[in-house]
């Protein structure tokens, strides 16, 4: 079974799902599969090749990550998915950016493209999985110690900020969005992972999908297929 790191996240919230899990890992197809609009994808890949672009340019970071600190370059690999095999389990990630600090340290930073919100707090337990899974993968493939994890929010413009940047960022050719960073160092501790690989493997050998979450949505619908076809 192969694992994302993201997904490993999912399985340390309290109303993860036992049944919804096994039945996603040995079904295909199914609604909640659907990948995200290109335009995400487009958003994730402005913001990284930004970045790096400035890194590669002026050899430091942009200002606005100073509680970073002093880097000596950026970690270039042939394929950004990383994975390593943990018994019958692949675990994978795509690492946005990989820093090696002057002192040999190495340093990961995650991108969400979203406002921090009371919900953003609500996700950070899963991004603390998410984020250390990928530091479990490159320490696995030679790339340690790593020491400091950070999570960039780029967050789009408020409603306020309309009539300034209609002013500033809109010409002939369109117009721009300004996204603002906002950088939270997420803790770094590596002692759940290997426990939510078995947790996730004890499921997914299961030969019929386990016990559901009494109050899981998702399993209701999946009860009643007729409701599903009248929404």
């Amino acid at each position: 079974m192969r694992i994302s790191a993201k997904d490993l996240g999912w399985l340390a919230v309290d109303d993860f799902c036992h049944k919804c899990f096994w039945i996603e890992r040995h079904t295909k197809g199914l609604p909640y599969q659907i990948g995200f609009p290109d335009i995400f994808f487009s958003i994730y890949a402005y913001t990284e090749n930004i970045v790096e672009r400035y890194v590669r340019k002026n050899e430091e970071l942009p200002k606005w990550t100073d509680v970073i600190g002093y880097i000596k370059r950026i970690v270039t690999v042939k394929s950004s998915k990383f994975k390593t095999e943990k018994e019958n389990i692949t675990l994978s990630g795509i690492l946005d950016l990989l820093f090696k600090r002057r002192n040999g340290d190495f340093i990961i930073v995650d991108y969400k493209t979203a406002k921090y919100t009371d919900n953003q707090d609500q996700l950070m337990p899963i991004y603390q999985i998410q984020h250390n899974g990928y530091a479990y993968i490159a320490e696995a493939i030679g790339y340690k110690p790593v020491k400091d994890l950070y999570l960039v929010h780029f967050e789009s413009p408020h409603k306020e900020m309309y009539e300034a940047i209609t002013d500033g960022y809109t010409n002939g050719n369109g117009f721009e969005m300004p996204f603002k960073p906002k950088i939270h160092k997420t803790k770094r501790d590596n002692k759940d992972i290997d426990r939510l690989l078995e947790k996730a493997s004890n499921i997914y050998e299961q030969g019929n999908a386990p016990e559901g979450l009494v109050e899981c949505k998702d399993c209701k619908r999946l009860e009643n297929p007729i409701k599903i076809a009248s929404i």
